[in-house]
């Protein structure tokens, strides 16, 4: 069965002068899905939303949402609506005149119509009954909701969130974070979402698409970007990871897996790219998926612990791996249970992982510090 497509880029380019800002990039937004579009700042995730959103005009490519082409059709013409980053709400009018502010623009709607549609959509967003509350009377929670409604009352076929929650303290992002899924959940409404936070990004989305210097680098389900990174560039931004720099490729097991040495110690890793024997190559492993065993045991790579850093079920241990040929350190998230040893600084440990917990690139030089 074919997936309905509300979104769809091709070829999508925007320059400056000299500057690329967005590089032949291409996706689709499948209908009633939380998709986000994630990278660091500075990589084109927001001159791509700008685009769709009609403030910015392609240098090349093109854009469709539900089958239309919308190149050229105006900002306010587009079966969109843009959620700011700061909400951009109106402080002199209560929630009421806040979301019926674009109705009154459209026209053609009588004011009980208008009144009727907003508190329709103020009771999906869990405002029922503050339609009257002026917004300095909300919590930061209840206005990103207001923001929300206001879009939604308008029935876009696709609703784009300009990281709407980058404002807010951490508890509070927390628990909007999961609100929001639920809400999109709830309404159907396809959602289109710029991040930097990949958090964010993995807890909330259907699909993620990740963008770096203009480039789209992969996109994937969230379980499928985090075990299985594409580029080396997803890798090392999307979640913890060890890095092991300047290992080498032994041999190709498989077409999935290669034996590799890092400082003397061998590992199986998957290949996330080409690779061939004797390529230098970055070795990833997520701090997780790493087994930590007190002592030195008949199979894995022996270490000394240097560093426990509690954080409440777990804690992140650096170890010093001691059979390497050159000084590595590797950080393992250690559960903390009844039946869990306890450990201690200085203690040796045993540590080892599954055959597909390794993710080998071909090496690229780590940016020197200081500079971007």
């Amino acid at each position: 069965m074919t997936q309905e497509i509300d979104v769809s880029v091709v070829n999508l380019t925007k320059r400056w002068g000299n500057l690329t800002a967005v590089n032949n990039v291409s996706f689709d937004v499948p209908k009633g899905s939380f998709f986000s579009v994630l990278g660091p700042s500075a990589s084109g995730k927001t001159t791509v939303l700008r685009m769709i959103a009609g403030f910015e005009t392609p240098t090349a490519g093109d854009m469709f949402i539900g089958g239309q082409r919308i190149n050229d059709v105006p900002a306010n013409k587009r079966p969109c609506n843009l959620v700011f980053q700061r909400l951009a709400l109106f402080p002199m009018m209560n929630v009421l005149d806040n979301v019926t502010f674009g109705l009154r623009r459209r026209g053609g709607i009588s004011k009980a119509e208008m009144e009727r549609m907003a508190n329709d959509v103020l009771a999906r967003v869990d405002l029922k009954g503050l339609n009257k509350r002026k917004i300095s009377q909300l919590s930061g929670g209840q206005q990103q909701r207001v923001a929300l409604a206001r879009s939604l009352v308008l029935d876009p076929t696709v609703l784009l969130l300009d990281e709407p929650l980058s404002a807010l303290d951490l508890k509070l992002r927390q628990d909007m974070k999961l609100e929001l899924k639920r809400l999109q959940a709830r309404m159907g409404t396809t959602f289109m979402y710029i991040t930097h936070d990949q958090t964010i990004a993995l807890a909330m989305s259907d699909t993620v698409a990740v963008i770096n210097f203009g480039k789209l680098e992969q996109v994937a389900s969230p379980d499928i970007l985090y075990r299985e990174p594409a580029t080396h560039f997803v890798a090392s931004f999307v979640g913890e990871n060890n890095r092991l720099n300047h290992g080498r490729v032994v041999k190709l097991i498989d077409d999935q897996t290669c034996q590799v040495e890092i400082g003397g110690l061998l590992s199986v890793a998957r290949i996330g790219e080409e690779l061939a024997p004797g390529d230098d190559i970055d070795l990833f492993i997520r701090p997780e998926m790493i087994h930590l065993q007190l002592g030195k045991q008949a199979s894995g790579i022996v270490g000394q612990i240097k560093e426990i850093n509690f954080d409440g079920a777990h804690s992140l241990v650096v170890v010093q791996l001691t059979e390497s040929a050159i000084p590595l350190s590797i950080n393992v998230k250690f559960q903390h249970t009844e039946q869990a040893p306890a450990i201690a600084v200085n203690d040796t440990v045993t540590l080892s992982w599954g055959r597909a917990a390794a993710n080998a690139f071909r090496h690229i030089e780590p940016p020197t510090e200081g500079k971007e």
